[in-house]
């Protein structure tokens, strides 16, 4: 939210006086400077949080599957529970390490895919 804002305040004011000097409503001025003027930090937290997919928020999931049958525990186990609970048991280290390498892999392939499409769209607002 801090982002989009900061991002408002950067619209040059002169695009909002001259709109409202045309005759354009708050829903125009909203439409054809607002957005646009928003479309690059747009695209870039879509990138950015595209990569965030394959992390779970790991104290909802920890928390909920303590004390509770195995049951649950499979339907609510994530790669964050897994490495964790992996590390905590004997577990060899490599599978561990794998399991977090196959998490970032996978990360960084959906950043470059959406950077890719978004490429396709407009090449001027990818970041790669």
């Amino acid at each position: 939210m801090v982002v989009y804002l900061a991002s408002i305040t950067g619209i040059d004011p002169s695009l909002y006086e001259a709109a409202v000097v045309d005759g354009a409503t708050q829903w125009q001025q909203v439409k054809h400077i607002t957005i646009p003027s928003l479309r690059p930090v747009i695209i870039m937290m879509f990138i950015l949080s595209v990569g965030k997919i394959f992390y779970s928020d790991f104290g909802l999931f920890y928390q909920v599957t303590r004390g509770i049958p195995a049951s649950l525990y499979d339907v609510t186990s994530t790669i964050d529970t897994y490495v964790y609970n992996a590390l905590l048991s004997s577990t060899p280290i490599g599978m561990t390490s794998a399991a977090t390498v196959f998490q970032s892999v996978a990360c960084c392939i959906t950043i470059l895919l959406a950077n890719w499409i978004v490429k396709k769209i407009d090449k001027d607002y990818a970041i790669i």
